[in-house]
Formats: structure tokens, sequence, C-alpha cells
């Protein structure tokens, strides 16, 4: 069985607002990078439709305040 941490993989303690944002860009951004989906919202196992809408999913969100997110369409 492989290792879940490998070297270029480590986890910090996010302090900053604009962090968390960055960090969830990327977390939501991820299925549409890879192909997978074309936007954030189709992609089922994502947090992406609470912070954005405040629609609740299968992915829980134990957090009272949403993220500030930016949603852009692209053309």
């Amino acid at each position: 069985m492989g290792h879940a941490w490998q070297r270029r993989f480590y986890d910090f303690v996010v302090y900053t607002e604009k962090k968390r944002v960055e960090k969830l860009r990327y977390m939501h951004r991820n299925p549409v990078q890879r192909g997978l989906v074309l936007e954030p919202e189709q992609w089922l196992w994502s947090s992406f439709r609470h912070y954005a809408y405040g629609e609740r999913g299968p992915v829980l969100v134990n957090e009272a305040r949403k993220a500030e997110l930016h949603i852009r369409k692209i053309s």
C-alpha cells in the first residue's frame, strides 16, 4: 500500500481569508481543469454549490459563514 502523503503534499493551517478562498477555488476548479465537468457546480462531490449558492449537498460543510466567492462565466 502506498503512502497517503508524499513529499510534495503537506498539510498546513489556513490563517487568512485570502488563502482560504484560494484553496477553495483550487478545489472547486480541479474537476473542470481535469475535464470531468464544464462548470464547478456540475461536480456532484463538491462543496461549490454550498459556498456559491448556499445549497445543501452530499458534501457536508460545517461552517456557519460562506467564503466570498466571485463567480464569473467563461465565454
